[in-house]
């Protein structure tokens, strides 16, 4: 059985800077991006939540990332709930990694 997937508004955040960076050159290649970040994090961490390693930022956190291509999914998995928080999604070229998870802005 699939794990719930949720997507935090700081992660919905991140995809939409990066699509609609994307978007400033080519709308459909942007629309690809973004489609396939989320078809990929269904697909793949709703059912198998523990495929990334560890956070090295995290470390004793429980947070995780997968990369799907040039992005890194950072996400915590919830055991007992059965769900996937999705924190972050970053684009490796941005440079370094943002330490905070959740955006205040």
């Amino acid at each position: 059985m699939d794990w719930e997937l949720v997507f935090s508004p700081t992660s919905i955040r991140d995809l939409a800077d990066s699509v609609s960076y994307i978007s400033r050159h080519d709308a459909e290649a942007a629309a690809r991006v973004g489609d396939g970040i989320i078809e990929a994090a269904e697909v793949i961490l709703s059912s198998q939540p523990f495929i990334g390693p560890v956070c090295p930022e995290y470390e004793g956190a429980g947070v995780r990332y997968w990369l799907y291509r040039d992005y890194r999914i950072v996400y915590e998995v919830h055991e007992a709930d059965r769900r996937v928080d999705i924190l972050r999604i970053w684009h490796c070229s941005r440079g370094d990694w943002p330490v905070e998870l959740h955006n205040k802005s």
